[in-house]
């Protein structure tokens, strides 16, 4: 081939042209992960019926496309590269999400001046973000009881379920891959509201969305 016959040519005739082996490999089509990640916040999405819609796509336009395996892969690897969380849908009076808050408020009698630390009892409608506070002088099995009862006539009803972290005066175990243990007047207390307790998982505080939770809160408390 002269040298002008080179010229005329694009690259990627060129590269045919010196690597005629790369001509017979298929290269997949790359799913577009940013839209896979918007369509599974939308209610009955699924990735399934995404990686179909995919390959529906790729047939259409005659390009080679990923098997499911492969694109379940590209795109948990997308979520992690990213720090991505999924939109949890919550359904209104369903379940009550509870705890004793990490920070401490100080009570100051007004005649003599004394100083009390009181704990905060912290629960959340998740659906509207309703919240219930409550101030008490220390977190036992007593008061986090009464906290409940005093919860239950705030909002004036009770959930079907009930999400506490895992602190001591509500589970007494809980391991992975374990039932959890509820403690047994806490036990007693669901079974007398009729309702069920489901404690969030060991070390996943997102379970109980406290770091949003916490701001919400006590940005309301002390307004």
């Amino acid at each position: 081939m002269s040298w002008v016959q080179f010229q005329t040519m694009d690259d990627r005739s060129l590269d045919e042209l010196l690597f005629p082996e790369k001509k017979y490999v298929p290269v997949q089509q790359v799913p577009d992960l940013e839209y896979v990640h918007k369509e599974l916040l939308k209610p009955g999405t699924t990735l399934k019926g995404l990686w179909e819609e995919y390959v529906m796509s790729c047939t259409d336009a005659k390009l080679p496309y990923y098997h499911r395996t492969q694109f379940n892969k590209l795109y948990n690897d997308y979520v992690k590269k990213h720090k991505l969380t999924m939109h949890i849908n919550h359904k209104p009076g369903d379940r009550a999400m509870v705890d004793w808050c990490d920070s401490t408020m100080n009570v100051y009698d007004q005649l003599t001046g004394e100083v009390t630390k009181a704990y905060l009892f912290v629960a959340t409608l998740p659906f509207s973000m309703y919240a219930y506070v409550y101030a008490c002088k220390s977190m036992k099995q007593e008061e986090w009881i009464q906290c409940h009862i005093q919860m239950y006539n705030y909002f004036d009803g009770v959930t079907r379920l009930l999400v506490p972290d895992n602190l001591k005066t509500g589970v007494t175990h809980h391991k992975k891959y374990e039932d959890p243990v509820i403690h047994k007047v806490y036990q007693e207390m669901a079974d007398y509201y009729d309702t069920s307790i489901v404690p969030a998982r060991v070390k996943r505080p997102k379970d109980i969305m406290w770091s949003f939770l916490m701001k919400y809160t006590l940005s309301g408390l002390f307004l």
